[in-house]
């Protein structure tokens, strides 16, 4: 017996996330595919819990479900791992705990790291194309202010020879006219 992930039934992607009210959606389309239950029951005592209750409010039994393939902890009523996507029975438990069970998951586990190596990968290349334009706009920008700069530089430096050779000129004039 085989563990097969879950797939949207309209695309067939096995990618989903949780939309705010916690409900399982395809990422590639948005279907979605199933809804965490309104109330839990406790097998236990019949105490009715909130649907994010890990225990029962009354008798403190553990109501959430642990993923034999990745160790997350899944709130009751689920029947599909929420990080991983791995069936939830009993039967699947056990599997994943025998031999052939965990040479299967630590096959399923190191995927899903390339995967997620090769999408972060994508991401940090993203964002150094994005911290690259902006570092290539600051430049721009400083020459564009180290040019002002130099122009303003230049223009004061023509007012203060022409407002000497003006002195100079007021200083002979006034020394030829007294003289």
């Amino acid at each position: 017996m085989s563990l097969q992930r879950i797939a949207c039934q309209n695309c067939g992607s096995n990618r989903f996330d949780h939309d705010s009210d916690g409900n399982l959606i395809c990422s590639a389309c948005g279907t979605l595919f199933g809804s965490p239950l309104e109330e839990i029951v406790c097998p236990a005592c019949g105490t009715d819990n909130p649907s994010h209750a890990l225990k029962c409010l009354n008798c403190g039994l553990t109501l959430s479900k642990l993923c034999p393939s990745c160790n997350h902890v899944n709130p009751a009523g689920i029947d599909h791992c929420l990080n991983c996507a791995t069936p939830l029975d009993t039967l699947s438990t056990v599997f994943m705990r025998i031999g052939s069970g965990r040479e299967q998951s630590a096959k399923m586990i190191r995927k899903e790291l390339v995967r997620a190596k090769a999408e972060d990968h994508v991401y940090m290349r993203e964002q150094r194309d994005i911290l690259d334009e902006e570092e290539r706009r600051r430049l721009q920008r400083l020459r564009g202010k180290q040019t002002e700069a130099q122009r303003q530089q230049r223009i004061i430096t023509f007012v203060a020879i022409v407002g000497i050779g003006l002195l100079a000129c007021v200083v002979a004039v006034y020394i030829l006219v007294i003289r």
